[in-house]
């Protein structure tokens, strides 16, 4: 998972392109098929040990206080070597490399589709809501499946990724889903504008908005 400092950019990378969903960080079947490809035909890349070792000469590296050039070169011949037969295995198995990944990106792109397919819409009650993205203003809403017949959408949180939670809002019954954002936890929420939490967590927006202005004011008045 990398290092604290990029442990945030790596999760988002992982949920950006589909190899994890869930807060707990489940693998989807995309992920796991990309990992056997390359168990099948690349298995250094996924080398555990390898990376545990270049790790641990970096980290000699940064505290050694002499010799530190010798044990730089030693390591940077030792990462030449990976890339190169990592390099080989691509070239030789490319094609096959290649096949496999397209049949899992097909299968994603299906599995992508249904799970981003919601509950009946509560307005027309004769299709579904989706999950939706709008190129134009680069963000995600939802809106039913029977459009233009139907036009009603919700509108979901700016500069997030959005995925589905697997379950539904104990107070309204309504989808959850999960906003994930760069360097945030993912934040699981209910889309239904008139669903209690909404007014909740809005109160609770408010209170603290509250707590900081007037913790701003005594800091100004002292």
């Amino acid at each position: 998972m990398g290092t604290k400092a990029t442990r945030a950019a790596i999760i988002e990378t992982l949920y950006n392109r589909n190899y994890v969903k869930e807060q707990s960080l489940e693998a989807t079947p995309l992920g796991i098929k990309i990992i056997k490809t390359l168990e099948k035909y690349s298995p250094v890349i996924i080398d555990e040990e390898l990376t545990r070792n270049f790790e641990k000469e970096m980290e000699e590296i940064l505290e050694a206080k002499k010799d530190f050039l010798k044990l730089e070169a030693k390591t940077l011949d030792e990462a030449k070597g990976s890339i190169l037969k990592i390099s080989e295995d691509f070239v030789k198995n490319e094609d096959k490399i290649g096949r496999e990944l397209v049949e899992a990106t097909e299968e994603n792109y299906a599995r992508e589709r249904e799970d981003n397919t919601l509950s009946q819409c509560p307005n027309c009650k004769k299709s579904n809501l989706r999950i939706l993205y709008n190129k134009r203003f680069k963000r995600y809403f939802i809106g039913c499946a029977g459009y233009p017949e139907c036009k009603t959408t919700f509108s979901l949180p700016p500069n997030s990724l959005i995925k589905t939670a697997g379950k539904t809002c104990n107070k309204c019954n309504f989808p959850l889903l999960l906003a994930i954002r760069k360097a945030k936890r993912p934040w699981e929420f209910c889309f239904n504008p008139n669903c209690p939490t909404r007014k909740e967590y809005e109160e609770r927006r408010k209170d603290k908005t509250e707590e900081v202005a007037e913790k701003e004011n005594e800091e100004e008045s002292s």
